[in-house]
């Protein structure tokens, strides 16, 4: 039998060889990078002009999207950019704040820089920012305990990766943002006027959520087991030699660097709950000692108040203006600006130690709604 080249299957016969040679694969290899290149370039391009996060501009070509999930990607960017002499920084209790309230209460334009499970490490790397930007007139810094939890340099795993290549005045290692698909999304979406997210608008108040929550005493004992407190929130516990590494590592270095702004530090109005919880605890004793000695700390600066809010027993026993045991109606949030610049409800070293005889008294007096059905 005759085999003819014809009749050998197509899978027998031998490759033809590829007579490409380097200069083929070179050229491809160029072509490749040449088109990915202008890709990014491109991408990097259309990043900077729209500028979704705000970061070389405050926007003006468009309405500026603020994302709730985003605070730590534009914070800086309205730190670095935003018209203002008073700045407020705090965590989400005081994000439902707005910039007017502020001017009103402390002259001049302000702007709320308040991020949610704000730690003392990133207070101090916003502080970094908003000074390299410009000398403002007066910060007001609402101190919540738990963000001095842990080392000077800890984070609460909640808030998310705080993106430090957005807070400091290099421009060259900004590729991460330029190049990012989550922010080409934005970009093409404010391009094209989609709304494919939710997100505000409103400059005056970019971070408020108050009016989409309900504020009464039900709201704050849903899910709530008096005898643990804690289980529901969670918190970590402190030490007051953490507490106080904290406070001399990311807070005292900046009071005393810059004499001439005038610093607020802010004790808020917690409910009555959250004491009973620190009793619950065995954080009583530790808080008060850290108030203590941060009002001895900073007792030699002139350019700083504390103001301590925490006695006030008509806000704290009242559970129908909060919506947890933190977080308060918006109503408290201006009351607590109204005051700080009025220069009411400060203390000095003696006046921390009157003022916790006070709380601590309230404390024993108060007894906590019953809580049947809320389990």
């Amino acid at each position: 039998m005759i085999v003819r080249a014809t009749d050998v299957p197509a899978a027998l016969e031998p490759p033809v060889p590829d007579r490409r040679g380097p200069a083929h694969w070179r050229r491809w290899c160029a072509a490749v990078l040449a088109a990915t290149g202008a890709t990014l370039a491109a991408v990097g391009a259309i990043n900077a002009a729209v500028d979704p996060f705000q970061q070389y501009r405050v926007a003006s070509s468009h309405a500026p999207r603020f994302y709730a999930l985003h605070h730590r990607w534009i914070n800086p960017g309205i730190a670095k950019h935003a018209p203002y002499q008073t700045a407020l920084i705090g965590s989400s209790i005081m994000e439902s704040t707005r910039n007017a309230w502020i001017a009103d209460a402390c002259g001049g334009p302000a702007v709320n820089l308040s991020m949610p499970a704000i730690s003392a490490a990133e207070i101090r790397t916003l502080l970094d920012t908003v000074f390299a930007a410009r000398a403002p007139r007066r910060v007001v810094i609402v101190l919540d305990f738990n963000a001095f939890a842990g080392t000077p340099d800890e984070r609460q795993d909640s808030a998310g990766p705080l993106p430090t290549y957005l807070y400091d005045r290099n421009p060259f290692n900004d590729l991460p943002y330029l190049l990012s698909g989550t922010v080409l999304k934005k970009s093409i979406a404010i391009l094209a006027g989609r709304s494919d997210e939710s997100f505000r608008s409103d400059v005056d108040a970019p971070w408020f959520w108050g009016d989409r929550f309900r504020f009464a005493r039900s709201e704050v004992l849903k899910g709530l087991d008096p005898d643990d407190i804690n289980a529901r929130f969670r918190q970590p516990a402190r030490t007051l030699a953490g507490m106080q590494a904290s406070f001399e590592h990311n807070i005292e270095p900046t009071l005393k660097s810059h004499p001439k702004t005038e610093f607020d530090l802010v004790w808020p109005p917690y409910s009555m709950f959250v004491w009973r919880d620190f009793a619950q605890r065995r954080q009583l004793d530790v808080t008060f000692d850290f108030k203590r000695y941060v009002a001895r700390a900073v007792g030699g600066l002139k350019n700083v108040a504390i103001v301590d809010l925490q006695p006030h027993a008509e806000i704290t026993t009242d559970l129908d203006l909060y919506m947890d045991i933190y977080h308060f109606a918006p109503q408290v949030n201006r009351w607590m600006i109204e005051r700080t610049c009025a220069g009411l409800d400060r203390v000095d070293a003696a006046g921390a130690a009157d003022a916790e005889q006070r709380l601590r008294a309230e404390l024993a007096r108060w007894r906590p709604p019953a809580t049947t059905a809320t389990r």
